[in-house]
């Protein structure tokens, strides 16, 4: 049976709008009062400025010392942000321990954004635009540098699902990279879960069994409490059904992002994600 940790990176503030920092409380919080589910939660707090890089290093390397320290010791680690700049922490840390074994990580990115801009191309400034950048290597270089100078991730390394809202800077800087992009007109109820596994697959041939989720951006109507909303999306239902599909065994970590209570008023949002995160830890748990 493998054993499961919660890692929560509690940062909302380098996103537009606050609250989803406390997303990593309320989740460990539910599922610590679900029947049958038991697993281990460490929550890192940031109390930085929204803009302080000093300040987003050091939290980020908190939160990937906790990831690489879960994959050492064979702990599969379940990341809960928080905006989605926490996926800086978490993946900087999957990908460092990888590094040392001289593997590469894979991960499949599921947004509405492309989260692909760098400081100068930021209108904003806010850091949740800019995580996928900076774990290809591009950006700030104390964020570009946690836990080791090589980037995270390789451009033909990662897939993205659901892009409908970007900026043209973005969408030029990871075609220049070659990266591949699943947008949302591409996608229907007909063909997301025969491309998200085939991709999934893809991605596993080439990491020798190695991928990483990132969850943000599913349809709006259904997941109503999230950080940036964006109309449209990947069904709820179609989701599931790949997760329920996937290969277990090739996943090294999943992670949802931009979830915020104070927008879930009727809490459908978080019976969702409780239903998604059973199904993970049920799976993992028992069929790795």
């Amino acid at each position: 049976m493998t054993r499961i940790k919660l890692i929560g990176s509690a940062i909302g503030n380098c996103g537009r709008l606050n609250g989803c920092e406390s997303s990593p409380y309320q989740i460990s919080n539910t599922l610590a009062n679900t029947e049958g589910i038991l697993i281990d939660s460490d929550v890192v707090a940031y109390t930085g400025g929204s803009h302080d890089v000093l300040a987003q290093r050091e939290f980020f390397t908190r939160v990937a010392h906790r990831a690489e320290r879960a994959t050492e010791k064979r702990v599969f680690p379940i990341f809960i942000g928080g905006d989605h700049s926490c996926a800086i922490g978490s993946w900087s840390g999957i990908a460092h321990n990888l590094e040392r074994k001289h593997k590469d990580l894979s991960l499949i990115w599921i947004d509405a954004h492309m989260d692909a801009h760098r400081p100068e191309t930021s209108e904003t400034g806010n850091l949740h635009g800019m995580p996928v950048a900076h774990l290809l290597g591009h950006g700030h270089k104390e964020l570009t540098s946690i836990l080791s100078a090589t980037p995270k991730l390789k451009p033909e390394n990662v897939v993205y699902f659901g892009i409908r809202s970007f900026e043209k800077p973005e969408e030029d800087f990871l075609k220049s990279l070659g990266v591949k992009i699943y947008y949302q007109d591409m996608l229907s109820d007909d063909n997301f879960v025969e491309l998200f596994l085939a991709e999934y697959k893809r991605l596993s041939d080439q990491t020798n069994g190695n991928v990483g989720i990132s969850l943000d951006g599913l349809d709006p109507k259904e997941i109503k409490a999230v950080g940036t909303p964006v109309e449209t999306g990947i069904s709820t239902s179609k989701f599931t059904e790949a997760m329920e599909k996937i290969d277990i065994r090739k996943l090294v970590g999943f992670e949802i992002a931009e979830y915020n209570p104070s927008l879930d008023d009727d809490k459908s949002t978080i019976a969702y994600m409780m239903r998604v995160l059973k199904l993970v830890i049920s799976r993992v748990r028992y069929e790795r």
